[in-house]
């Protein structure tokens, strides 16, 4: 299976029936990895009426709710989704609210494409696919700056400095939420993805927490085990 996400992006969204319309698919743009996604692509699949299930970060244990219906607009697709009235719903709830979700992704296979030469490279024209899963995300791409051939100093200082304040309002999330241990470890590995591609690629000079509780010269391992001491004891854990 493979993945594709774009920005987090909510057409609709109703506390009392906790069901919101989620843009899980931007069509016509060459995206990251050198495809296109299609209008009517998910046709077939939609009239299959192929199981889809709603996820928090791809994780097939992470159910967050119910697909209730999908469609298409000229430019992107969307899911309809409705929250469960379990522990992971009220979270996903609870990040939205909170801005934690960056992204909505769907995972699929390829059942039809086609090559085209665009820009000077070989393009992936998604024309049909099986949808197998839509997720929102507290993740941006793996690597937002990965395959980036020319990009300008400021615009990749634009972009970590977005990362920085991710990666600040996912550890204030983490330490003031009553979400459970699954969903706060699951945030994690996120903020963990973030620092390593932050390490790599900072040439500003904003640090890298910002919240105050951790100086600047504490190492990644020691940052994670006070933040993971913190969660444990607010959970009432030893």
């Amino acid at each position: 299976m493979e993945h594709k996400s774009i920005p987090f992006e909510i057409k609709d969204m109703s506390m009392d029936s906790r069901t919101a319309i989620i843009a899980h698919a931007v069509y016509n743009n060459i995206d990251r990895t050198g495809d296109i996604s299609t209008k009517g692509m998910f046709k077939s699949s939609w009239e299959r009426k192929d199981s889809i299930d709603f996820l928090f970060n791809h994780d097939t244990g992470m159910v967050g709710g119910n697909v209730l219906r999908t469609f298409e607009d000229e430019t992107k697709a969307y899911t309809e989704v409705k929250f469960g009235n379990w522990k992971l719903g009220d979270d996903m709830i609870a990040m939205v609210e909170a801005g934690v979700m960056k992204g909505a992704s769907f995972g699929y296979e390829t059942e039809k494409k086609e090559f085209i030469q665009k820009e000077g490279r070989k393009i992936r024209v998604l024309k049909q696919v099986r949808h197998i899963e839509t997720s929102l995300l507290t993740k941006t791409p793996a690597n937002p700056l990965a395959g980036i051939v020319t990009m300008s100093k400021e615009s990749a200082d634009s972009m970590i400095l977005e990362l920085k304040e991710n990666l600040a309002n996912m550890e204030k999330f983490c330490r003031n939420t009553n979400a459970s241990d699954a969903t706060i470890l699951n945030i994690l590995s996120t903020v963990e993805e973030y620092k390593n591609i932050i390490t790599k690629y900072d040439t500003v000079s904003t640090p890298l927490i910002t919240d105050g509780e951790a100086s600047r010269n504490d190492n990644d391992t020691f940052r994670k085990n006070i933040l993971l001491t913190q969660i444990l004891s607010k959970h009432g854990k030893n």
